[in-house]
C-alpha cells in the first residue's frame, strides 16, 4: 500500500478502523506513524458497533504479537487493558448488540460451550462461580436427575422423587449459600463419587451439560490471555514471509529447549488449556497434560513453543503425543500435537485466524525444528484432512501449495503427478491458479517430509488398530474374555522372559505400564532367546513409558530394532 498517497486520518470511525486493520502488516515508516496517529485518535471515542469493535480488537492482538515499535505496543497494551470497557459501553447503548460478540473471547462477553470434565474442572477452580449451567439452553435436564440420587443424601430422595420443583430449582435449593453455582455442587457431589476419573468423565459427558462461562475482564478472555514475556521482538524490518531453506532450518541447532519446574509447568497447562477452551477447541494431550513434562523452546523472532507431554496413566501405549502452544511476544497466537512413533512425526498446526497474516512458514519451520532436535524425528506427516480433505478452510487457505513449497509431497503417486503438472503449468503460465476441483484432487493424499532418502518413498503406516487386536484376541483365545487375569498372567509371564521379577517395587506409573505391556510382550516371537542386551533394553523401553517425561521411550522405541521386527511379525 502506498501510504504516502494516503496519509490524511481517515473523517469516519469506520475508516480509521478500516485503514487501521489493513496497515496492521504494512511496516514501512509512513505507515508506523500512521498507525500510531489512528490509535490515538480511537482511543478516547466509544465503539458502538459490534462488528467494528471485534475489528478492532483483532487488530489490536495482532499488533501486540507483531509490533513495530516500543511506542505502538504501548498504544496497543493500554487499549487492551481497557477493552472491557469498551464492550460494558456497548452493552449499556444496545444490549442487543453486544450479545453479537459473545462467544468472541472477548472480555466482558460471555462464552457458550460443552466442556470435558478435566478442563471444566479445571476451568472451574481457576475461576469460581464464573461457570454455570446454561438452563436455557438445556434439553434434557433430566439426565441430572437421574445422576441426583448418587451423590444426595437418602434422606433427600422422596424430595427428588415427590417436589414440584424442576432440575435447575432442586440444585439451587441443594447447594446452600457457600457454593456460587449448582455446576460446584454437582462437580463436587460426582468426585465423591467411587470410581476413576475416566469413569466420572463418562458419566458427565452423558449429562450433555451446556455451560455458560462470564468472562468478565478476567485473564481467560482472549484480550487478555498470555505469557510473560521481557524482551518483546519488534518488526522494523516486516515480517519474515518465507523460508528460503527448510531442511537447514529444522537441523540447526535448537539449544533452548527447557523443561520448566512442575509449578510453572501447571500454569502453562492452565494457560493453553484456557486458551483452548475459550475458542471451543479442545485437545487430549492438553486435557491430561503432566506438569512434569513441560517444555519451553525459544525460537528467536519473539517466538516461543510450549510442548506438553500427558500424565502417564493417559498415554497412548504405543504412539506418543505430545500438545504445543505458540506464543508470540507472550501472545498465544496458536496450537498444534505431534504424535511420534518410531522416527515418523504426525504434525498438525493450527495458527488462530487473527494471525493468519504473519510468518506462518517460519512457525511451521519451528515446530518441525522442535520436534526434530529433540525427539529425533527425521519424517513428517501431515494428514490429508490439513491440506483440504473434508475440510473447506484448507482448501480455500490453499494449504497443499503451503506444505508443498516447503518441500512435503503427496503420499499418492496420482496426486504427486498431478502436482507435478500443477508445476509445470505454473511455471508455463504465471499467472496460474488452482481451481477448486484440483485443490480437492491434491487433497486427497496425505503428504510427508524427510530427511532421510526420498520422501516420495514412504512405507505403509504401521497398523497399530491390528496391533490392539491381536491383544484383544490374545485375551478372547487365552483367557476367555478376562482381562484382569490376562494382565496378572501376562505379567507374570512377562516377568520371566525379561528376568525382571522385581517389577512389583517399580514405581506405581512404571508398574501400570509393565502390567499393560505385558500383554504385547508375551506375543512377542522367540523373546525367551533374545540377547540379554535385547531383552534388558526392553524393560528399559517399556520403564520410560511410565516416567514423568515421555521422550525417553520415544528414542527407545525407535532405536529398538529387534522389537519393531517383533512388532510387525505380530501384525503380519
Amino acid at each position: 500500500m502506498a501510504i504516502t498517497k494516503r496519509t490524511r486520518m481517515p473523517r469516519t470511525q469506520r475508516g480509521r478502523i478500516t485503514r487501521l486493520e489493513r496497515l496492521r502488516t504494512d511496516y514501512s515508516s509512513p505507515a508506523q506513524k500512521l498507525k500510531i496517529g489512528l490509535l490515538e485518535a480511537l482511543m478516547p471515542e466509544t465503539i458502538l458497533d459490534p462488528d467494528l469493535l471485534s475489528t478492532y480488537h483483532e487488530t489490536l492482538l495482532f499488533l501486540r504479537a507483531y509490533p513495530d515499535s516500543p511506542r505502538i505496543l504501548s498504544l496497543v497494551e493500554e487499549e487492551a487493558a481497557r477493552f472491557h470497557e469498551r464492550v460494558e459501553s456497548l452493552r449499556t447503548h444496545d444490549p442487543d448488540a453486544a450479545k453479537e460478540l459473545d462467544d468472541s473471547g472477548i472480555a466482558s462477553t460471555t462464552t457458550r460451550y460443552w466442556y470435558d470434565l478435566a478442563t471444566l474442572e479445571a476451568l472451574h477452580q481457576r475461576y469460581p462461580g464464573a461457570i454455570e449451567i446454561d438452563w436455557e439452553e438445556y434439553e434434557t435436564p433430566e439426565r441430572i436427575d437421574a445422576l441426583l440420587p448418587l451423590i444426595a443424601e437418602a434422606l433427600e430422595s422422596d424430595s427428588l422423587d415427590l417436589s414440584d420443583m424442576d432440575t435447575e430449582e432442586w440444585l439451587d435449593f441443594a447447594r446452600g449459600r457457600t457454593r456460587t453455582t449448582s455446576l460446584g455442587w454437582l462437580l463436587e457431589g460426582l468426585g465423591r463419587l467411587r470410581g476413576s476419573h475416566k469413569l466420572h468423565r463418562l458419566v458427565f459427558d452423558a449429562l450433555e451439560v451446556p455451560l455458560r462461562w462470564e468472562l468478565s475482564d478476567s485473564d481467560a478472555s482472549r484480550t487478555h490471555a498470555r505469557s510473560r514475556y521481557d524482551t518483546p521482538h519488534f518488526h522494523e524490518q516486516g515480517l519474515l514471509r518465507r523460508v528460503d531453506d527448510f531442511r537447514r532450518e529444522i537441523r540447526r541447532p535448537l539449544h533452548t529447549l527447557e523443561p520448566l519446574p512442575p509449578a510453572e509447568g501447571q500454569e502453562m497447562i492452565h494457560t493453553v488449556r484456557t486458551a483452548l477452551a475459550v475458542r471451543h477447541r479442545a485437545l487430549y494431550p492438553i486435557e491430561y497434560a503432566s506438569p512434569e513434562d513441560v517444555l519451553v523452546a525459544e525460537c528467536a523472532r519473539g517466538y516461543q513453543l510450549v510442548l506438553f507431554g500427558m500424565l502417564p496413566s493417559y498415554r497412548l501405549p504405543i504412539e506418543s503425543d505430545y500438545g504445543a502452544l505458540i506464543l508470540k511476544n507472550g501472545q498465544i497466537i496458536g496450537y498444534g500435537v505431534g504424535a511420534m512413533l518410531f522416527e515418523q512425526v504426525e504434525i498438525a498446526v493450527n495458527i488462530f485466524d487473527t494471525w493468519r497474516g504473519g510468518e506462518s512458514a517460519f512457525i511451521f519451520s519451528q515446530f518441525v525444528r522442535a520436534f526434530h532436535q529433540h525427539f529425533g524425528g527425521t519424517r513428517f506427516k501431515i494428514e490429508r484432512y490439513q491440506v483440504g480433505y473434508e475440510n473447506d478452510e484448507g482448501l480455500k487457505s490453499g494449504s497443499f501449495w503451503f506444505y508443498h513449497k516447503l518441500g512435503f509431497v503427496p503420499q499418492l503417486p496420482e496426486v504427486r503427478e498431478l502436482a507435478q503438472a500443477e508445476v509445470r503449468e505454473k511455471k508455463r503460465n504465471p499467472g496460474h491458479r488452482s481451481t477448486m476441483a484440483t485443490l480437492k484432487k491434491l487433497a486427497l493424499s496425505d503428504m510427508f517430509f524427510s530427511l532421510r532418502g526420498d520422501p516420495a518413498r514412504i512405507p505403509p503406516a504401521f497398523p497399530l488398530a491390528r496391533l490392539s487386536e491381536a491383544s484383544s484376541r490374545l485375551i478372547a483365545e487365552r483367557f476367555e474374555g478376562d482381562r484382569r487375569l490376562a494382565r496378572r498372567r501376562c505379567a507374570d509371564e512377562a516377568a520371566r522372559h525379561l528376568r525382571c521379577r522385581s517389577w512389583k517395587s517399580w514405581p506405581a506409573d512404571e508398574k501400570m505400564w509393565f502390567e499393560r505391556l505385558s500383554l504385547l510382550v508375551v506375543q512377542i516371537p522367540g523373546l525367551a532367546h533374545w540377547p540379554t542386551r535385547e531383552r534388558r533394553a526392553l524393560v528399559a523401553l517399556i520403564r520410560s513409558k511410565g516416567k514423568a517425561g515421555e521422550s525417553e521411550f520415544v528414542s527407545r522405541l525407535r532405536d529398538h530394532k529387534a522389537l519393531r521386527r517383533a512388532l510387525h511379525t505380530i501384525v503380519n
